[in-house]
């Protein structure tokens, strides 16, 4: 995440010393009329011969004739060099005319006059902060709240250097003291983003309804539309979708032509499996005339995910037509049509990409799958071998290339290539699947050694249906009954539309003397076995789509 609690052209909380922010670090809780009341007690015996004039002074500032006020406060300082009150303003002063330097020199000055006044070295603190002196305005700070704990902009600011300094869960508890005593927007999503620094995403929950809930009081920097959004884009990076939604929408809502905003918020609907919002989302836009490459590339996603494969295919050509130099985009459109059974149309659109990137390895997978698709599998196994020539670390390839060995009965050759995928990359689970159904389909090898296979792919990849059924399948062949009972029944929460999961939990519950649950169960798969074909053909579509999910 590249987020920053002290960027002053994003900031995320409440804007403070470091971002341009002086008046309320100097003044310190209030108003500047309250601020002078407590300085005078501190210093009544200096300004018992100077308080017309130092009302004048502070008059004068508050209708915003800091000419006037400048010129009262220089006369006290000529009497009284040391008056608080007067340095103070003097400083707020110096600090608004970008001469920081005299800022320094006035609320230093009032800082070692009331050594006592923790206000007094918050100010010198800030000063300190904005001119990039941090050691030194640490201890200002550190000094205020010793004399006072409860000051909400003393605990921000060391917050904040806390923060800068890496030390995160310090910066959080500082800012949760000054939620505490001054709740609001600013401080509640600086909460937000530490958590999320923190990887503590119960935490950053927890507080971001009180950011929300506080938003309509917040500062324009706060509640802007690239403050959210860039809010947004971290909660979406952290796994926080909901959240996210929240923070783009009202995003999205402020700059409706923003197609980054776009993007993520759809990204964020899609995480939360929310095709139709992704979609409307980025349709929306198209009909905004807000067309971009990128846009077009998701809402393709979109339709594919939705089984709208009709509609992503012309969109995935639009999104070339908008960016034709994007390496992904071919790809991606190579593997759509490959995956509508138009492998022919893939090769043909494929070569065309590989004319602009001759070296890119995932074109030449894209193009072995296609030949593969077509039922050449002597020219997929060159495509694929090439592929590796380019990338010796590329686990798809080896994944395909071993599929197309199986395909002709070169077990051995087959697996070969699949350990090699795994070699590559251990964790693709479905690559141990591919190897326990070779393995399968030779007589002489152990069971032993399939089910460690499928185990690994199970663990690996929990979602994936088809490795769990043959799990089930060999512990129910191995009399390993209960087991294999509860990988049918995982099987129909993750997929209750396959036909032989219901004929083996059919077959199962008959042993287990479970007649009617028997009966029922059979009864389901004839209905699911017309569609058997197509659930082979959705089985291969999986592992399709699992091996180009990988990252290259």
């Amino acid at each position: 995440m590249t987020l920053s609690l002290l960027d002053c052209s994003k900031p995320i909380f409440r804007t403070v010393v470091a971002c341009g922010f002086l008046a309320a670090l100097v003044l310190d809780g209030g108003s500047s009329t309250t601020f002078a009341q407590n300085s005078a007690q501190a210093n009544a015996a200096a300004r018992a011969n100077d308080a017309q004039t130092i009302d004048q002074g502070i008059a004068a500032f508050e209708r915003g004739d800091e000419a006037a006020a400048k010129n009262a406060f220089l006369q006290v300082l000529n009497i009284h060099p040391k008056d608080v009150t007067a340095n103070t303003y003097l400083g707020i002063i110096a600090d608004r005319a970008g001469d920081l330097a005299e800022a320094e020199t006035y609320f230093a000055t009032a800082a070692v006059s009331d050594p006592n006044s923790a206000s007094a070295h918050n100010n010198y603190g800030a000063i300190l902060l904005k001119r990039g002196r941090s050691k030194e305005a640490t201890n200002q700070f550190e000094a205020s709240l010793h004399l006072n704990k409860d000051q909400p902009n003393a605990l921000i600011n060391l917050a904040q250097l806390r923060f800068t300094n890496g030390d995160l869960r310090s910066a959080r508890e500082l800012f949760e003291r000054a939620f505490t005593l001054a709740p609001d927007a600013e401080i509640a999503r600086a909460l937000v983003v530490i958590s999320l620094r923190l990887d503590d995403r119960a935490a950053a929950q927890r507080y971001f309804p009180e950011y929300s809930a506080r938003l309509a009081n917040a500062n324009s920097q706060t509640s802007s539309a690239a403050s959210r959004a860039e809010l947004g884009t971290a909660l979406l990076e952290s796994g926080l979708a909901k959240e996210a939604v929240v923070e783009l929408s009202a995003a999205q809502t402020s700059e409706p032509m923003n197609a980054e905003v776009v993007v993520r918020l759809a990204k964020a609907y899609m995480a939360l499996n929310d095709l139709p919002a992704a979609g409307r989302t980025l349709e929306g836009a198209v009909a905004r005339k807000l067309e971009t490459a990128t846009i077009y590339a998701l809402l393709a996603s979109v339709y594919e995910k939705s089984g709208h494969i009709e509609n992503a295919i012309p969109a995935m050509r639009l999104a070339i037509q908008f960016d034709p130099q994007n390496e992904t985009y071919r790809f991606t459109y190579g593997m759509l049509l490959t995956s509508v059974l138009a492998p022919e149309a893939a090769v043909i659109r494929l070569n065309e990409a590989l004319k602009l990137f001759p070296q890119s390895a995932r074109l030449w997978l894209a193009l072995g799958i296609a030949h593969f698709k077509a039922g050449r599998n002597d020219e997929a196994a060159k495509t694929l071998s090439h592929a590796i020539e380019l990338d010796s670390k590329f686990a798809p390839a080896y994944a395909y290339l071993g599929m197309t060995y199986v395909e002709v009965g070169r077990f051995d050759e087959g697996i070969k290539a699949y350990e090699n995928a795994l070699q590559a990359n251990e964790k693709l689970g479905v690559v141990d699947y591919l190897i326990a159904d070779a393995l399968q389909r030779q007589a002489t090898v152990e069971n032993s050694r399939i089910e460690s296979h499928l185990a690994r792919a199970v663990k690996l990849e929990p979602s994936f249906a088809p490795a769990r059924l043959a799990l089930g399948k060999l512990y129910f062949r191995t009399e390993r009954l209960t087991e294999a009972l509860a990988q049918f029944e995982e099987v129909i929460k993750l997929d209750p539309n396959l036909p032989e999961t219901y004929y083996q939990l059919g077959r199962l519950y008959t042993r287990l003397k479970r007649s009617q649950e028997a009966q029922a169960t059979l009864e389901k798969f004839k209905q699911l076995s017309e569609s058997q074909k197509e659930t082979q053909q959705k089985e291969r579509k999986e592992i399709v789509r699992r091996l180009a999910d990988v990252r290259f």
